[in-house]
């Protein structure tokens, strides 16, 4: 089957864990004897085209000024157009749009990673009054719209949580028949259980020092406010205790000033983004993860990594992160999003974090977290789209051009 995938994200251009889902699953649609095209943002630091196998990636999605919301749709659009192809599979509410407009006789798939328009109205209720909660207030608007676009152009949508599910059930219910849970996966060979001392002595950590670990954009709804408030109390009555916050973002200077004003400079890391072994190395570090999400969390592709390096990880309520950690061990869900419940969680999963436990999140992530266990799923859902041609807008069956987004 000839596959063309459109995405806003590639890895390892780009480290968000939907850039490592499109990335996985089309290697291994690849692997499974398709011919798969990729249409990614351009990167001037990497190769135009690149070929693996029977896998092509085409870094053609131009940015410029405007946000990729609004451009994203009309580049996509121009690099599909005069391509053939099976299937498309889009994982954005921007590219889908793209893709059925430039080959509206081909059945398109949407992988429904989260809602945009959700985690806009959330970031611009986390704002204060200026420029950000200002554009975020005139995006949200196009991103409804094109969410809605995109979920009526596709055949099948994919979602890899229950929560994602229940998402699309709330705002488009009309999209539920055609949707299928997937689940999300993590290269088990890549991130593996390994030597915590001598991880800790390339990252130049102190080799006995409690540590806890969080990888995650520095974004609101990502709640690490939250998280260096719950350590704040640890701390008091357990001043051994480290945290390290691997990534970057909007809120590193504010975190910087929070760490500061909790008296916590000494016992937090700020470690920024970093290279992709030395990432295993820090899930490696740590004897415990903190996922301290507060909104959105479609399926938590950070969890799954910890756990296959053998490193118990504690979690808010919110999002998939139960349907994720509940099945291993219900003490590890902290019993809401406040700073009390999570320093609770965080003790107990301490407690919970022996060798032994260690050994059994491994397992547990192989057996249901990783790509190995999840990608049959896709396979099967991705080899029989219908071509639901009926669903689509009339306007976009043209091939004069892409579908205006605003009218």
């Amino acid at each position: 089957m000839r596959i063309l995938v459109a995405v806003d994200h590639w890895f390892p251009d780009h480290r968000g864990g939907a850039a490592r889902v499109a990335a996985e699953t089309a290697r291994l649609l690849a692997q499974h004897g398709h011919d798969v095209e990729v249409l990614a943002p351009v990167d001037p630091t990497r190769r135009p085209l690149e070929r693996e196998g029977s896998l092509a990636v085409h870094r053609v999605l131009r940015r410029g000024a405007l946000p990729q919301t609004l451009t994203d749709p009309r580049e996509t659009w121009r690099a599909a157009l005069g391509r053939t192809a099976d299937l498309a599979i889009a994982h954005a509410s921007t590219t889908a749009v793209g893709l059925s407009s430039a080959l509206p006789q081909v059945p398109l798939a949407l992988v429904f990673h989260a809602s945009a328009a959700r985690e806009a109205r959330f970031l611009r209720s986390r704002l204060p009054p200026g420029r950000r909660r200002a554009a975020a207030l005139a995006l949200e608007p196009l991103l409804a719209l094109l969410e809605r676009r995109a979920l009526r152009g596709a055949g099948r949508v994919l979602v890899l949580s229950d929560f994602s599910r229940r998402l699309l059930a709330a705002d488009h219910p009309d999209a539920l028949p055609r949707t299928r849970l997937v689940g999300g996966g993590v290269d088990a060979h890549v991130f593996t259980p390994g030597d915590r001392g001598a991880a800790r002595r390339r990252l130049g950590l102190p080799p006995d020092a409690p540590l806890l670990l969080t990888v995650r954009r520095l974004e609101p709804r990502m709640g690490l406010e939250l998280l260096l408030e719950a350590f704040a109390i640890l701390r008091a009555a357990r001043p051994e205790l480290e945290l390290a916050i691997v990534g970057d973002g909007s809120l590193r200077r504010k975190l910087v000033e929070r760490r500061a004003g909790l008296g916590l400079e000494q016992a937090v890391r700020l470690a920024g983004r970093v290279p992709e072994d030395e990432l295993v190395d820090w899930y490696r570090a740590a004897d415990l993860f903190v996922l301290p999400t507060l909104a959105y969390e479609g399926f938590g592709l950070v969890t799954a990594e910890a756990l296959a390096c053998g490193t118990p990880v504690v979690g808010t309520p919110v999002g998939a992160t139960p349907e994720l950690l509940v099945p291993l061990d219900e003490r590890l869900l902290a019993a809401g999003a406040g700073a009390g419940d999570l320093a609770a969680a965080i003790e107990r999963g301490l407690l919970l974090a022996t060798p032994a436990f260690g050994r059994r999140c491994r397992v547990y992530a192989e057996s249901r977290l990783s790509w190995a266990a999840a990608f049959p799923g896709w396979h099967e859902a991705l080899t029989d789209v219908p071509d639901d041609r009926s669903v689509r807008p009339a306007s976009s069956r043209g091939a004069g051009g892409p579908v205006p987004v605003l009218r």
